[in-house]
């Protein structure tokens, strides 16, 4: 192996792991150490006065091979939160979940349009400028929600839902503005993409009630928790396949996979090994070059020669997606606190913004605004780096006002005498 490209993994994970334990003793996810060792280790920092660190984040051979472990990472991130993640929970959450998603999709796509006339933007570039402001980036979510300790709560629930809609929906949209800049036609192409969709999932439910049982009998049988990882992995990334070939991310195919297994896999004792293994390779090692990576997107000076439009752009994927949401959960019964908090995670654009971002500029969506493509990934940074700190907020004014049900944990009773602020993320 090229030695550079261990040199690189090294202080990827170096800065990455030191950050993460530098903004948490501010009370802070680590994610968000993360993100920040992208930005110190990328070209205008560190990149800047060491010009080796470059082959780190420029087209070639390492910058691929690291970008591939980003990706695997990512995969099995959504592997790792799905076995963690109750169906039961999205599943009792998702018509309140859905009405978020469909009214937090309209209010920022609605006044991103706006913008994009205001600034002289025009047909398809226009419209995936709406799309690109209602984006909720599910994997960066679930990490966000996991590192504060509150993935098995009522909240979590709605959120997950919501950005799970959201993300398939524009995923959708996403097609249909692909196909027609590629020339092919918009209904056919939207028609397919649906089909696809709706394959998944029947894919997916067919496997949960007649794969499923003969999965947890060869659990049982296994004697080591090794044998019983490779078989989740390989059950996560058929998934993926499937989900990548339908039009879906493969992120999503992985998190399905998640779900399942965690129901098959649940009170065996070789699984807890599973969730170990799974644990310590994600977390560890391969999610932090994932987030890391991000950082390293951001190109600070096309955003300096076009500030107006990015300010423009960030609070209209700020306050457009927080208000969205915040007005759908209110209607739905909950309190100003938790919709808040609702709303506040749902700007996160994260990675799926990257990834719409990457299919836009390839597709030729930017031609003649190249720099859209950098402004909308340094605003997916800052509201991903934003959500987890208002999130924190307004889920701890919940909690401590009564207005958030404390989740039993599956490993014991929560007594219910005890005081409700001291489930607060700290």
């Amino acid at each position: 192996m090229d030695l550079m490209i261990l040199v690189y993994v090294l202080l990827i994970i170096a800065f990455a792991k030191a950050l993460g334990e530098a903004v948490s003793r501010i009370n802070l996810p680590p994610i968000v150490g993360e993100l920040l060792a992208g930005v110190v280790l990328g070209r205008f920092l560190l990149g800047r006065i060491f010009t080796g660190l470059h082959d780190m984040w420029e087209d070639g051979a390492r910058s691929t091979f690291i970008g591939q472990l980003a990706d695997l990472g990512i995969l099995f991130l959504m592997l790792y939160v799905g076995l963690e993640f109750s169906p039961k929970l999205i599943k009792a959450s998702s018509w309140l979940g859905t009405g978020i998603a469909v009214v937090g999709i309209a209010v920022p796509a609605s006044l991103g349009a706006i913008v994009g006339i205001a600034f002289g933007l025009e047909g398809l570039t226009l419209a995936f400028m709406a799309v690109a402001m209602a984006v909720t980036a599910l994997p960066v979510t679930i990490r966000i929600l996991k590192d504060m300790g509150v993935i098995g709560t009522r909240t979590s629930g709605i959120i997950v839902s919501a950005a799970l809609v959201t993300d398939i929906v524009l995923l959708m949209v996403l097609g249909v503005l692909i196909g027609a800049a590629e020339g092919s036609a918009t209904w056919s192409s939207a028609i397919y993409i649906a089909i696809g969709f709706i394959f998944f999932f029947v894919f997916a439910m067919v496997v949960g009630r007649l794969i499923v049982p003969y999965i947890y009998k060869l659990l049982r049988w296994m004697r080591t928790g090794e044998a019983a990882f490779a078989v989740a992995i390989g059950i996560a990334i058929t998934f993926a396949i499937v989900a990548e070939w339908v039009g879906l991310p493969g992120v999503i195919g992985a998190f399905i996979a998640g779900l399942l297994l965690r129901e098959t896999g649940k009170g065996l004792k070789v699984w807890a090994r599973v969730e170990d293994i799974l644990s310590g390779l994600t977390l560890g090692f391969l999610a932090p070059i994932f987030f890391v990576m991000i950082g390293f997107s951001v190109d600070f000076d096309l955003v300096v020669e076009h500030l107006p439009l990015f300010a423009a752009i960030l609070s209209v994927a700020i306050i457009g997606k927080v208000a969205g949401s915040y007005v759908m959960a209110r209607w739905g019964g909950l309190s100003s606190n938790e919709s808040m908090a609702i709303g506040s995670m749902m700007m996160g654009k994260g990675a799926m913004e990257l990834v719409f971002a990457q299919l836009a500029l390839e597709t030729g969506l930017f031609e003649g605004k190249e720099y859209l493509f950098s402004l909308l990934v340094l605003m997916a940074f800052v509201s991903t780096i934003l959500a987890p700190i208002l999130f924190k907020v307004y889920y701890n004014r919940a909690v401590v006002a009564g207005e958030v049900p404390v989740q039993p944990s599956e490993r014991g009773q929560v007594d219910g005498n005890m005081d409700a602020s001291r489930y607060a993320y700290r």
